[in-house]
């Protein structure tokens, strides 16, 4: 098995793991069984142990009415920021007001709104320890903190664009 295949199979079992609700602890001892049975085994993941959403599906917790919601929140949260974010861009390009606002309100609404959502995504995203060195197998939430700002500003420079096109 090459390292290719099980840094593949890694990358499609951790998520598939974090959305069966598998503590984090957890998910880094089932990744290093199955690292450890490839390496001894010589095995493709995918023979060993099926597809990787497949093989999650068998340690799947249920969650609670809380988690649920709290899983969800954010991600309406996000949706909000960036609607503001670009409706707030498109009315300071376009220099109308937004729902009412100067587009400048709305802009700093949506910046505003993203730093909460920032702090919950970035509780959410607890890293998973490797069992056998200690170290991290997935990004911590600097990296999960940056992608996102990043995602943020790319709806900015695209909302931005698109209305100096079509002004």
């Amino acid at each position: 098995m090459t390292s290719t295949g099980i840094d593949t199979y890694r990358r499609e079992l951790v998520p598939a793991l974090r959305a069966a609700n598998v503590p984090p602890e957890r998910i880094g001892e089932i990744v290093a069984e199955v690292e450890s049975h490839v390496a001894d085994t010589g095995e493709d993941p995918r023979e060993a142990f099926g597809p990787a959403r497949d093989y999650a599906a068998g340690f799947r917790r249920p969650r609670s009415r809380g988690s649920v919601a709290a899983s969800v929140a954010p991600s309406l949260l996000f949706a909000l920021c960036g609607f503001l974010v670009a409706v707030g861009i498109i009315g300071l390009v376009d220099g109308e007001p937004a729902f009412g606002q100067p587009a400048w309100v709305v802009l700093a609404a949506g910046l505003v709104l993203w730093i909460p959502a920032l702090v919950v995504a970035l509780r959410q995203s607890v890293p998973v320890p490797d069992p056998r060195t200690g170290r991290w197998i997935t990004a911590g939430p600097a990296a999960n903190a940056v992608g996102m700002s990043g995602v943020l500003v790319a709806v900015a420079v695209a909302c931005w664009g698109l209305a100096v096109l079509t002004s």
